[in-house]
Formats: C-alpha cells, sequence, structure tokens
C-alpha cells in the first residue's frame, strides 16, 4: 500500500508539473489542492503553492511565499525562509519581498545578505521615489548592526543615490556621513581600508567632484 500511494504521489506531481507547462492554471492548482494532505509541513504547502501560481505570473504567489517564510521563522528555521524569499525575489522584484528579506538577514548577522538585499531594496525604492523609506530603514538597521556593516551599509545607500536619485541635493552630507562611519571604523579596525578604498572608487566612477571632495575630506579628518 504505501508503494502504491508514493508512486501515486509521484504521478499526482508529474501531472501538476504537466499542466503547468500546458498553461492550465486550475487544473494544477486543482491536483495540488488534493495533495496538500499528504504534505506534512504547511510552510512547504504554501511554498509549492507559491510555485505554481508564480509559474503563471499570479502575483498571489508573493502572498503564499509571505506566509511560507513566517511559518519557517517561527519553527526557527530561517534558512528555509531566506530560501523562499530570494527564490521569489528572482522572479519578481517586490518591494515586501526584499524588506522581508532584508529584515531576515539582520536577524542572523548575515554581513553579505544584508548588503546585497539592501542594494536590490534600494533601487526599488528609488525608482519608486521612497528616500525616505529607506533613510528609515537604515536608523533602524543601525541599531542591529556593528559598526563596520553599519558603515557598509551606508555606503551601498549613497551608490544608489548616485545611480537611481537624480533630485538628491543631500548627497554630499550622505558621503561625509558615510566617510565618518569608516573613519571611526578605521580607528579600531584597519583591515576595512580596503572598503573605503572601495566606496572611493564607486565615488570616482559615479561623480568626480564629490571624489575629489571626498579625497579633501579624508585628508582634513583622518
Amino acid at each position: 500500500m504505501r508503494t502504491f500511494a508514493s508512486e501515486s504521489y509521484t504521478i499526482a506531481w508529474f501531472k501538476i508539473a504537466d499542466f503547468v507547462a500546458r498553461g492550465e492554471k486550475e487544473r494544477a492548482l486543482h491536483v495540488y489542492r488534493l495533495l496538500m494532505h499528504a504534505v506534512p509541513e504547511p510552510a512547504i504547502s504554501y511554498q509549492l503553492e507559491g510555485d505554481i501560481l508564480l509559474a503563471f505570473d499570479d502575483d498571489a504567489a508573493l502572498d503564499r511565499y509571505h506566509v511560507a517564510a513566517n511559518l519557517y521563522k517561527k519553527a526557527g528555521k530561517w534558512q528555509q525562509a531566506i530560501s523562499v524569499y530570494e527564490h521569489a525575489g528572482l522572479f519578481k522584484e517586490d518591494e515586501k519581498i526584499l524588506e522581508a528579506l532584508f529584515d531576515i538577514y539582520l536577524s542572523v548577522k548575515n554581513r553579505v545578505g544584508i548588503l546585497e538585499s539592501f542594494s536590490r531594496l534600494s533601487k526599488i525604492c528609488l525608482q519608486q521615489k521612497k528616500k525616505d523609506f529607506l533613510i528609515q530603514l537604515l536608523h533602524r538597521s543601525s541599531l542591529l548592526v556593528d559598526d563596520a556593516t553599519q558603515a557598509l551599509l551606508h555606503a551601498r545607500f549613497v551608490r544608489s543615490l548616485l545611480l537611481y536619485d537624480d533630485s538628491s541635493v543631500e548627497i554630499s552630507m550622505y558621503i561625509r556621513h558615510t566617510l565618518d562611519l569608516f573613519l571611526n571604523v578605521l580607528h579600531t579596525d584597519k583591515h576595512h581600508e580596503k572598503d573605503l578604498q572601495k566606496f572611493l572608487s564607486d565615488l570616482k566612477s559615479l561623480h568626480d567632484d564629490e571624489y575629489e571632495q571626498a579625497k579633501k575630506y579624508i585628508g582634513a579628518n583622518s
């Protein structure tokens, strides 16, 4: 009986894949719902439904992914929650998805994840004229990260401003603040000199005048 059940389960998933390939959304979802009683973990159920909906470019997929990720988080399965949001983010550049991903990376203190998700979120927010939201996010995250990560986050913020926010008249102020953060870190950890140089390199390629001003500022404050 177990072998028969297993074979039936496998056949059903092949049917779902076939319906998806043929663009038959309702039939795929119907078979999926018949299978859900056999899925032991609710988070997996929502995640799989999200995958099916995503295949049909249905924005309802994002809601299912949010539910799945929240269930994973409640169970302490942080990597699974990250995987859900990373997967969704590959197909949908959605502000809520990326904000949730950023928050998870903050929770697990994954510096690379924090920086990359913030950069992706910055692009979307600035294109949507939501700079104030990003600034609030920076202030909130400053309570949760170390000084070096804070400096790197501000460097990403400045880079995004130069790329996606032509109206930013306060860019010089943000650059000086970022330089101050780097200089403070370098007092105790010289290993981050390369990060400061990367920031200056970005400035040089994106705004030569600001780069020259930054060099003078460092010279006067080092």
